[in-house]
């Protein structure tokens, strides 16, 4: 299979193509999942011939080039990157919360932009979907999403390491199937006039599906540059919600990034935003090492950071909150350096790539 090189970000209706939503294995059927598949089958992240990695770094560039013809459009987007978790269910409040942050940035003129699979990335893309419409019709698909709350769980075994179909594909595609679904209905019911909205996702993950609910999709083979694109492009700031592995990743690329910025003006805001207080606590554990309370206590650690890089005063930027209010103060305040710096990025695009 040859893997293309587009002149134009992704659609969901492009991903999603060969899903027929009535068939059990529509998941595994999409072009997105097929390319997954091959992908898989030539290598994943280490690829089998110098030609296969040719062709995927080619299909690369031509969506960076894609991305940067998105984004250099008048007016300039102000880009909040949303990072977080793909465990979060959609039943979970912190779910429910990302979601009403992304349609407040979203009616407030920020560009939303995640890294576009399930759960803190999906809600964000949901908020900015229904950002033209009332709080209850936002709290309506929220609810309808709700009931079918989360993947099945083993989504990584539905293939094997050489791309042939995992012995369990059948019923996990089902369930991925009702998941995909659920999110494809509750599209339909958002409004014509709704937010856009950015998802940069890549094919290392592509065992998950990516959300439906974003406007376009810059998907990458390279999850290196699809993970630069992420925190570079997010000028305006980036907002963590609860998360894993790959969100610490993103806390500290971002941290880097904001060590090193010349001035403050170049420190991009950081808002730790999550009801439970997740990135405040210590996650707590039984006798047998399960975790009995989620938690990854960042905030010290953040601010200690800051001020071993000679910057106490850029902390002002650093927020571990979930008042819209101060979340806006913060966003606001940084905007007019955001587009200077995004204007400065789109002209010499060797200086931040994309």
């Amino acid at each position: 299979m040859a893997y293309g090189t587009p002149d134009q970000l992704y659609t969901s209706a492009d991903l999603l193509d060969g899903y027929d939503p009535n068939d059990p294995m529509a998941f595994t059927n999409s072009w997105d999942f097929q390319t997954y598949r091959t992908y898989v089958a030539d290598g994943g992240t280490t690829p089998k011939t110098l030609d296969i990695r040719r062709e995927q770094a080619d299909h690369d560039a031509h969506i960076a080039d894609a991305l940067k013809v998105f984004l250099d459009r008048e007016p300039k987007p102000k880009l909040v990157g949303i990072m977080g978790g793909h465990s979060l269910k959609r039943s979970d409040e912190a779910y429910r919360a990302v979601a009403r942050l992304g349609r407040h940035l979203t009616q407030r003129g920020y560009l939303i932009v995640t890294g576009g699979g399930p759960g803190a990335m999906e809600a964000a893309h949901v908020g900015a979907a229904f950002s033209s419409v009332g709080d209850a019709a936002l709290e309506d698909a929220l609810r309808e999403l709700g009931t079918v709350a989360s993947l099945p769980k083993g989504m990584d075994d539905i293939l094997t390491e050489t791309g042939e179909l995992g012995p369990n594909h059948e019923e996990i595609a089902k369930q991925a199937r009702l998941w995909l679904n659920k999110a494809i209905d509750v599209k339909k019911a958002a409004p014509k006039d709704g937010g856009q909205s950015l998802a940069i996702p890549t094919w290392v993950y592509g065992s998950e599906p990516s959300t439906p609910f974003a406007t376009v999709y810059a998907k990458y083979f390279q999850n290196s540059i699809r993970e630069e694109a992420l925190v570079t492009q997010s000028r305006a700031g980036i907002v963590y919600a609860q998360g894993g592995g790959g969100t610490l990743r993103e806390v500290f690329e971002d941290t880097e990034q904001n060590y090193y910025a010349k001035t403050a003006a170049d420190f991009t805001p950081m808002i730790f935003f999550d009801p439970d207080g997740f990135w405040q606590r210590d996650a707590t554990f039984d006798q047998g090492g399960a975790i009995v309370l989620r938690g990854l206590k960042l905030d010290d650690v953040i601010d200690k950071v800051f001020r071993y890089a000679g910057k106490p005063s850029a902390t002002q930027k650093v927020k571990f909150t979930t008042d819209f209010n101060v979340i806006d103060s913060v966003l606001d305040a940084h905007a007019p350096a955001a587009q200077e710096n995004l204007a400065f990025a789109l002209a010499s695009p060797g200086t931040i790539s994309v």
